[in-house]
C-alpha cells in the first residue's frame, strides 16, 4: 500500500515537473499542465491499484479476497461524501435554468431590437454620466440574444465571476412611449450554492481547505472503483445484471451496488479523473505558470456603445468564423471591474471553470467582447457553453481556444475531459442522461454503505437475522441521516430560491442599491445546514423508518411549496427550461410524497410487533 501510494505521489510530481521543466509542454499553457494532470491521476490510480495487488497470490479469486477490505473501507470512508457531491451535481445540471425558474414576472417590452440596442444604451448612460463611476466601478453591458434580431439588454452591476456570487443585473426595456425603463433584478444565491456543495463533496469548509480533500477522495474514489472491478471479475456471469429480491437483504445491496457500478462504471471512472484535476489543478497550477505572464494594461476611456461593434455585425462575425455556434450572449466589457482580476480567478480556484480560459484573459483595463454560446455539433468547455474573445471596437479575433470546433487538438482534448464530466455535449438528451446516471451514483454509493453495514452486523448463533452493533447502528444512522439531509436541505433552499430573487422598479441608473449578496449567501448556507442539523438529530432520537418517512414528507412539502410559489407567479413556464424545470421538480416531489406514505405505512403496519 505505502508503495502504491508512493507511486501515484510521483507520478502527479512528474507531471508538475514536466510541466515547468520541459520546453515541449510550455506552449499549451493550462491546456498541456490539465492534460498531463489528468494522465498523472490516471496512472496514479492504475499504479496503486496494481501495487496492492501484486503478491504471492497468482489466482484472482485470491487477488479478489485481498482487495475486499481496501475496497469496503474506502467506501464506508468517502461513500456519504460522494453521495451527497453526486446528489448536489445533479442540480447543478440545472444552474442556469434554476435561476432562471426562481426569477419573478421580467417586465414587458424586455425584447429589443438589435439595431436600437446602441442608441438604447447611449440614451442612458448619457443621462447622468457624473454618476457613473460611483455606481459601477466597471462598465459591461450584456446582450441576450432572443431571436435573430431581437434581444434583452442588462447592465450587470459587479464582476462576473466564475464560481462566484451572482451580481445584480439592471434590466432595461423599451415600452411604447420610446423611453427606457429600467429595473434592477437581484438574484438568488441558491444556484451558487449548491455549486459549492457539489465542488466541496457537501463539506463546510472554506473552497481553498476543501479542495485537497476533495482530491484525495476522488483519487481513493477511483481506486475503489478499479478494485470493485477485480472484485466483481470473479462471479461476475453468474449474477451478471441481476437483482436477486429473495433472501438476504446482504445480497440484495451487493447485486444492487454491483449492477448499477457496472453500468455506469466509464462515467465513474471520469468523474473521478476529473474531479481530482478539479481540486488539485489550482493548488499546483501557480507553480508552474510562471511562463504564462499577462501583461498589464492602461485603462482606458469608456467609449460610446454606438461607436462599438453593433450586435447584428458582431453575430455576423461570429457566423462566418464558427457556423454551427449559436451566441446566446454578447457581453460587452468596456471597463473591466476592479475586482475582476487573474489573481482573484485563481483565489477562486476557478481557472478551468472559466468560461475563455486563463490565458485568454485580456490585460487588465483592456475592453472585450465576450460572446457565449452552444454547439450541438462540438463540445463545450464550460457547464453548457463555449466561448470567445473579441475586439469590442473592431470585432478582431482576441481568442478562439474555447471557441467550440476551433481548437487546438490538445485543447479539444482537454474540452473533451470537461465536457464528459458536466455533459456539455448533445443536447438536452444528454442533460437528462446525466442527471439519470447522477441520480443512479446516489444510489450506488448509498448501496455500498448498506453493504459494508450488513457485513459488519453480528450474527448470533441459532438466528437468521442479524443484530445491530454500536458501530453499525450509529454509522448506519449517520449516512442515511446525513444523506436524507442533503436531500431536504436542497429541496428547502429549492423552495426559499423563488423568495430571494426581487426585481425592483427604478427611475434611473443613479438610484442603483447594492445587496448584500454575502447575507443573503450565509442565510442559504444556514437554512441549508440546519436542514441537515434537524434530519440527524432525528435519526438519533426517532427509530429509523419513521425518520426516513419524516424527513422524506418535509422534503416533497418543500418543493411542492416551491412549485406552488412559482405557479401562483406565473413564471413556471417563461422560458423552455423553466417549464422543464417545474415539470421535473413536480414529479419529483410526487416521488417523494409517494415514497414518504409508503414508507410509514409498512413503518404503521410493523411498529405495533416491535419489529
Amino acid at each position: 500500500m505505502g508503495i502504491g501510494g508512493l507511486l501515484a505521489a510521483l507520478f502527479i510530481m512528474a507531471a508538475c515537473w514536466a510541466d515547468i521543466t520541459l520546453p515541449c509542454f510550455r506552449p499549451y499553457g493550462m491546456t498541456g499542465f490539465c492534460l498531463l494532470m489528468t494522465g498523472a491521476c490516471l496512472a496514479g490510480i492504475t499504479g496503486l491499484t496494481l501495487c496492492i495487488g501484486l503478491g504471492p497470490w497468482q489466482k484472482l479469486q485470491h487477488l479478489a479476497i485481498r482487495y475486499r477490505a481496501l475496497h469496503g473501507w474506502i467506501g464506508i470512508t468517502t461513500g456519504t461524501l460522494l453521495s451527497m457531491s453526486f446528489l448536489a451535481g445533479t442540480m447543478t445540471l440545472f444552474a442556469a435554468p434554476l435561476q432562471q425558474w426562481s426569477q419573478p414576472p421580467l417586465p414587458d417590452h424586455g425584447a429589443l431590437p438589435l439595431a436600437d440596442i446602441p442608441a438604447t444604451l447611449d440614451q442612458i448612460l448619457t443621462s447622468r454620466t457624473e454618476d457613473l463611476p460611483s455606481i459601477f466601478p466597471g462598465l459591461h453591458y450584456r446582450v441576450g440574444l432572443k431571436t435573430s434580431d431581437t434581444a434583452t439588454l442588462s447592465i450587470p452591476t459587479g464582476p462576473e465571476l466564475p464560481l462566484g456570487l451572482p451580481a445584480s443585473h439592471i434590466l432595461i426595456s423599451l415600452p411604447a412611449s420610446h423611453t427606457p425603463s429600467l429595473h434592477q433584478l437581484t438574484l438568488s444565491p441558491v444556484p451558487t450554492f449548491i455549486g459549492g456543495l457539489h465542488r466541496r463533496l457537501g463539506l463546510p469548509l472554506p473552497e481553498n481547505w476543501a479542495m485537497p480533500l476533495v482530491g484525495t477522495v476522488c483519487l481513493l474514489y477511483g481506486l475503489a472503483l478499479l478494485s470493485g472491478v477485480i472484485l466483481l471479475l470473479p462471479g461476475i456471469w453468474r449474477h451478471l445484471m441481476s437483482v436477486r429480491l429473495q433472501g438476504h437483504s446482504r445480497r440484495l445491496w451487493l447485486d444492487l451496488h454491483s449492477l448499477l457500478g457496472l453500468c455506469s462504471l466509464p462515467f465513474h471512472l471520469i468523474i473521478a479523473l476529473t474531479t481530482a484535476l478539479f481540486a488539485f489543478s489550482p493548488l499546483l497550477y501557480p507553480v508552474s505558470s510562471g511562463h504564462d505572464g499577462i501583461q498589464q494594461a492602461t485603462a482606458r476611456k469608456v467609449p460610446p456603445a454606438s461607436s462599438l461593434l453593433p450586435p447584428e455585425k458582431a453575430l455576423s462575425f461570429l457566423h462566418e468564423l464558427a457556423p454551427d455556434f449559436h451566441p446566446l450572449t454578447l457581453d460587452y466589457v468596456l471597463s473591466p471591474h476592479g475586482t475582476d482580476s487573474q489573481a482573484e480567478r485563481l483565489a477562486l480556484h476557478a481557472p478551468l471553470y472559466n468560461a475563455n480560459g486563463e490565458r485568454s484573459l485580456p490585460p487588465a483595463g483592456q475592453s472585450y467582447l465576450l460572446a457565449e454560446g452552444t454547439d450541438l455539433q462540438n463540445p463545450l468547455i464550460g457547464r453548457d457553453r463555449g466561448a470567445v474573445l473579441l475586439t469590442p471596437e473592431t470585432g478582431h479575433l482576441i481568442d478562439s481556444q474555447n471557441l467550440p470546433g476551433q481548437q487546438t487538438p490538445a485543447r479539444r482534448i482537454l474540452t473533451w475531459c470537461l465536457a464528459l464530466h458536466f455533459g456539455s455535449f448533445g443536447g438536452e438528451f444528454v442533460r437528462w442522461l446525466y442527471v439519470a446516471l447522477g441520480l443512479c451514483g446516489v444510489g450506488f454509493f448509498h448501496a455500498a454503505n448498506q453493504l459494508w453495514l450488513n457485513t459488519h452486523r453480528r450474527r448470533k448463533p441459532g438466528q437468521t437475522s442479524c443484530v445491530e452493533t454500536p458501530a453499525t447502528l450509529w454509522l448506519g444512522r449517520l449516512s442515511e441521516g446525513t444523506l436524507l439531509g442533503c436531500l431536504l436541505g436542497l429541496c428547502g433552499i429549492i423552495a426559499i430560491s423563488p423568495l430571494m430573487t426581487h426585481l425592483t422598479p427604478i427611475p434611473h441608473l443613479s438610484s442603483v442599491s447594492t445587496p448584500d449578496m454575502e447575507h443573503s449567501y450565509q442565510q442559504t448556507s444556514l437554512a441549508y445546514h440546519g436542514l441537515i442539523a434537524l434530519t440527524l438529530v432525528s435519526y438519533c432520537l426517532l427509530p429509523r423508518a419513521l425518520c426516513r418517512g419524516i424527513i422524506l414528507a418535509l422534503a416533497a412539502f418543500c418543493l411542492s411549496g416551491a412549485v406552488t410559489i412559482v405557479l401562483m407567479r406565473h413564471t413556471a413556464v417563461q422560458t423552455p427550461l423553466a417549464a422543464e424545470l417545474t415539470i421535473a421538480f413536480s414529479f419529483a416531489s410526487l416521488a417523494l410524497w409517494a415514497g414518504s406514505l409508503l414508507t410509514l405505512y409498512r413503518w404503521k403496519q410493523v411498529a405495533p410487533t416491535g419489529r
